[in-house]
């Protein structure tokens, strides 16, 4: 019986169970982290924060594509200081460092 997978004590084939098999079947993805990515409702909070009452229709797609070239800027420059430091982990700090690389420094962050 080599080759076959696992068997019993009495000779029965058995099914191997995997870490990646769960009850359900696997989880779902969220369809808000795999949709349009920054939202209608993120960029009015961000928006509000900043003092607007209205908001222009026009106004949110300008404000995805720049929010996300911003991000893009930071993730670059976070992934070139991961590179340095050979780590795979991104920490707070290594966002702060990016930030402060762009001329943005964040002092409310600990």
């Amino acid at each position: 019986m080599a080759g076959q997978g696992k068997t019993s004590a009495k000779g029965k084939s058995v099914a191997s169970k995997s870490k990646t098999a769960t009850k359900g079947g696997g989880g779902k993805r969220n369809p808000k982290a795999s949709g349009r990515g920054i939202t209608k409702g993120s960029i009015r909070r961000i928006a509000r924060r900043g003092g607007c009452k209205r908001i222009a229709a026009s106004a949110y797609d300008e404000a995805r594509t720049i929010l996300r070239s911003f991000v893009d800027k930071v993730m670059a420059d976070t992934a070139t200081l991961l590179e340095l430091t050979g780590r795979k982990t991104v920490r707070a700090a290594d966002i702060l460092f990016a930030l402060k690389k762009q001329g943005r420094t964040l002092y409310a962050v600990a």
